[in-house]
């Protein structure tokens, strides 16, 4: 993949340019951002623990 493709996001599903890849599974840089800010306590961040599993669950398959 060149610098400038878009990749959709696992977590919000947009295409971005901009963010990181945990094994194969891309989450954006805003994404990012919001779950490394995001309190534990808060309902987002279950929403947040459900996309990621994703990616283990992806990884075991």
């Amino acid at each position: 993949m060149t610098e400038q493709e878009n990749r959709s996001c696992i977590v919000c599903g947009n295409e971005e340019t901009q963010g990181i890849f945990i094994f194969d599974s891309f989450v954006c840089q805003r994404c990012e951002q919001e779950i490394v800010t995001t309190d534990a306590s808060e309902d987002k961040y279950r929403f947040f623990i459900r996309q990621m599993r994703s990616i283990w669950l992806k990884q075991n398959a």
